[in-house]
């Protein structure tokens, strides 16, 4: 839920005049989901960098709008004036399943102004809970010739759901989808707790849990795993899945100036290559590799192209 403050943040206006001295109140800075999770983690360490790259010295302000998988928070964006003063963190291509689902009317990602990526695109894994019977991924090939096996994640609109349903196409396993998880943490604590069978989630947050804490990873969609004794996808005879990845994509609403979109795009970029956030990166065991500085808009057409791919599977269209 959005406080009175925070709503604040998102309406209120400035003259056009005042864009000359940019910024000189606070950014909101939108997250699709609840707390805890990769988007509000990642989000809350690049927030005080961003702030230290300003021309001025204004709050970067996270506000977690964690409802209709991030639709709302998309819709919101789009529909806020362009004036620099809110800018939001998105998941692409997942972000691409839910225009498709609620159509152009709502929101056009093609339209947002695209001001970079925070880390680098990230692949995922698939796991378990610790005391499952399933031991690899053939035993979960070997249960789906039983019946279903069951997969907690985010529902239709997460780039989770979409990891999921490539993944399981590609390894020929039966799904069945468990969902309405608000975010990584859920869902990964639900698999722990036996809601569901199996989970696919993005690889770094899928470590935060391995071993003592519930999950036993059977697979990284890598091309060269990172985690001795676990196969990625060279070694699963799928090199595609290495294509399965999350992007962190930050965002603006259409039209945003160019002056007010270079200032946002050299301070995010300054922000992720900040020390303190590579240091955290490094503690965090996220492999963290910056991406130049206006390749954004590239990095989600290229994203889209992918989704184009695999869209029959994800939609049913």
């Amino acid at each position: 839920m959005v406080s009175a403050g925070a709503a604040g943040l998102l309406t209120s206006r400035v003259p056009a005049r005042a864009a000359a001295a940019y910024p000189a109140r606070d950014i909101a800075f939108i997250i699709p989901y609840g707390p805890g999770g990769g988007f509000d983690t990642y989000a809350r360490v690049i927030a005080p960098a961003m702030e230290e790259n300003l021309p001025n010295r204004v709050h970067v302000v996270p506000l977690n709008m964690a409802t209709a998988g991030g639709g709302k928070a998309l819709a919101q964006l789009y529909r806020t004036r362009p004036d620099g003063y809110t800018i939001g963190v998105f998941p692409i291509p997942g972000a691409l399943i839910l225009q498709e689902q609620q159509g152009a009317t709502a929101f056009d990602l093609f339209k947002f102004t695209w001001l970079g990526r925070i880390g680098p695109g990230e692949t995922y894994a698939m796991g378990v809970r610790a005391a499952s019977p399933i031991r690899s991924v053939a035993d979960m090939q070997a249960l789906s010739r039983t019946r279903e096996v069951s997969f907690t994640c985010t529902g239709p609109d997460g780039t989770s759901y979409m990891a999921t349903v490539i993944s399981c196409h590609l390894l020929g396993i039966r799904p069945k989808y468990i969902t309405g998880y608000g975010g990584s943490n859920e869902y990964i604590v639900a698999a722990i707790r036996g809601d569901g069978d199996a989970v696919v989630a993005a690889l770094s947050t899928m470590k935060q849990f391995q071993g003592e804490r519930g999950i036993r990873i059977l697979a990284t969609f890598e091309r060269e795993s990172s985690i001795p004794g676990v196969p990625d996808a060279t070694a699963l005879g799928q090199p595609d899945l290495s294509q399965v990845t999350i992007d962190r994509m930050v965002a603006a609403p259409p039209g945003l100036p160019a002056d007010i979109t270079r200032i946002l795009t050299n301070a995010l970029d300054r922000a992720v290559r900040d020390p303190k956030v590579v240091a955290w990166a490094a503690s965090a065991g996220v492999p963290w590799a910056p991406n130049l500085p206006g390749e954004a808009g590239a990095m989600f057409r290229a994203q889209a192209a992918f989704f184009d791919k695999w869209k029959p599977y994800l939609t049913g269209s």
